[in-house]
């Protein structure tokens, strides 16, 4: 295996001043009108600009993110970025670096952004145009797939990124995510494609080996190609391996990160196998860590879900970090939600794993329907739900219905708890368990007369529902419930179907 060794380019972020960052980072997930679209190559594009703004040393008005974006945006990004390095270089004491970021389909030859295509010859040229003393490109494509996709699409024959083959000799660099002859490979669990995630986990401490507080190009490429390799060996497409091409000149390494510039640090339990750390108001899985990597990673102030693997347990939990704060995140606020599942080598993965597995979750449904009346021939009442399902399982619900019949008006209320069990596959949902509790129904007569009756209610219950996005879900409840109470003077036991269709938020 090859290695990078030492770039010599510039000085660290501390020691140059008059170093500046230009960086255009791009992200489509679709293709050509026969390419399947990916998942998450916009949403890579996100996470290293990111990391790049938040630790890379790049100021907001040197940063442009195009997401979903065809040719002609980028071509007059292109321009502007241009413009923009050379607005730089008008200080005789700056040296610009300037990073190109790519995730999405490509055929070998070009980039697609939807039917566009900007082929390589056309990227290197624009490259050598812009006049920047370092040119970093980093090509996160190949071909495509599902769960555990292939970049792109179905499985073709092996193609050259001919970008490499091409590149100038003073102070450019080429990484990609692939070796020639591969497919480069995107996973649910992660929520991106597995060199990016590696790479953009480096960049935020994992990769730091000398624990000097800084990340290194040759850091960061040697932490995601040693981990792409290791995640994706096991999978039925095989092992993905990272490339790269360079040619630098000059003194000192190229620095990407300094892990002093955050406002707070998140410092994970040590004796685990793995961790996903999960920044919460995103939803998005910002690092990955290992256990051959620093526990030490660079975060913004909020909050963030913490799953950690060790000794065959899965544990998970949430913190919060605050400005100017290194957290330490305890074992002991750790939940244990299940064991870890094995398999044989080159055995094919789990199809889905939560990132906040819903063992963890508090879930709030709120819906309506309706559910069969308590009088004779009274027909469907309209009713509501709200009930919520806490993590071990136990439920808690409020079941409401009114109706005006001919000459009187029914209203029931009751109030129950119960258990559910629930299986999971995909964003699908389904739950199976029982109620009980109690109610009161009220029938009012036209004339201002009203009777009523206590209720005990008993019934089995299920649900179905789907994820729509993030914690958001739609989903069909359903009961029969038992109910014993008075009627016409005597105690009597009926069968009240319900069904009510609502959402659910986890919390």
């Amino acid at each position: 295996m090859k290695w990078l060794v030492a770039l010599l380019v510039c000085l660290p972020l501390t020691a140059a001043a008059e170093t500046r960052r230009v960086a255009v980072v791009v992200g489509n997930n679709a293709g050509g009108a026969d390419e399947t679209p990916l998942h998450f190559a916009e949403t890579d594009a996100g996470k290293l600009a990111r990391v790049l703004a938040e630790l890379g040393g790049i100021e907001p008005e040197n940063l442009y993110l195009l997401q979903g974006k065809g040719l002609a945006a980028l071509t007059e990004t292109f321009t502007v970025a241009k413009r923009r390095v050379a607005e730089l270089q008008r200080d005789p004491a700056n040296r610009v670096i300037l990073v190109f970021y790519f995730s999405g389909h490509s055929d070998g030859e070009a980039l697609e952004l939807g039917r566009d295509r900007l082929s390589f010859s056309d990227l290197r040229h624009w490259l050598g145009s812009t006049g920047a003393e370092v040119r970093l490109a980093l090509v996160d494509s190949c071909k495509s797939g599902a769960l555990l996709a292939v970049k792109g699409g179905k499985q073709g024959p092996a193609f050259q990124i001919r970008l490499s083959d091409e590149l100038s000799s003073n102070g450019e660099a080429l990484l990609t995510s692939s070796a020639a002859d591969e497919v480069a490979l995107e996973s649910k669990e992660i929520g991106g494609s597995f060199f990016t995630h590696h790479f953009v986990s480096g960049l935020r401490g994992a990769a730091d080996s000398s624990g000097d507080g800084i990340v290194t190009l040759t850091e960061a490429y040697q932490y995601a190609y040693a981990h792409t390799i290791s995640t994706t060996g096991a999978t039925v497409i095989g092992p993905q391996h990272p490339a790269y091409d360079y040619r630098l000149s000059g003194q000192g390494e190229l620095v990407l990160t300094e892990l002093t510039k955050p406002t707070a640090m998140l410092e994970l339990p040590t004796g685990f196998q793995r961790v996903l750390v999960v920044e919460l108001a995103r939803d998005q899985v910002i690092a990955e860590l290992t256990s051959d990597a620093r526990t030490v990673i660079a975060v913004q102030p909020g909050r963030y879900g913490v799953r950690a693997w060790r000794g065959g347990v899965v544990s998970a939990g949430r913190v919060s970090v605050a400005a100017n704060e290194k957290r330490g995140v305890r074992w002991e606020e750790l939940a244990t939600i299940g064991a870890v599942e094995t398999r044989s080598k080159g055995a094919t993965p789990s199809p889905s794993i939560e990132l906040e597995p819903s063992a963890a979750l508090t879930r709030l449904f709120v819906g309506g329907g309706g559910a069969e009346g308590v009088a004779n021939n009274l027909g469907l009442v309209p009713s509501v739900r709200l009930g919520v399902q806490v993590p071990q399982g136990l439920t808690f619900a409020i079941v409401g219905g009114s109706l005006r019949h001919a000459s009187f008006r029914e209203t029931s209320s009751s109030l129950l708890v119960g258990y559910r069990a629930h299986i999971e596959r995909g964003a699908l949902r389904a739950t199976a368990g029982g109620e009980a509790g109690g109610g009161l129904v009220v029938q009012t007569a036209t004339q201002g007369a009203s009777a009523y009756s206590g209720a005990l209610v008993i019934s089995p219950c299920a649900g179905l529902s789907v994820t729509i996005s993030g914690r958001f879900s739609l989903a069909l409840e359903a009961a029969v419930s038992t109910t014993v109470l008075e009627r016409d003077g005597k105690t009597v036991i009926v069968a009240l179907p319900a069904g009510w269709f609502g959402a659910v938020i986890a919390l």
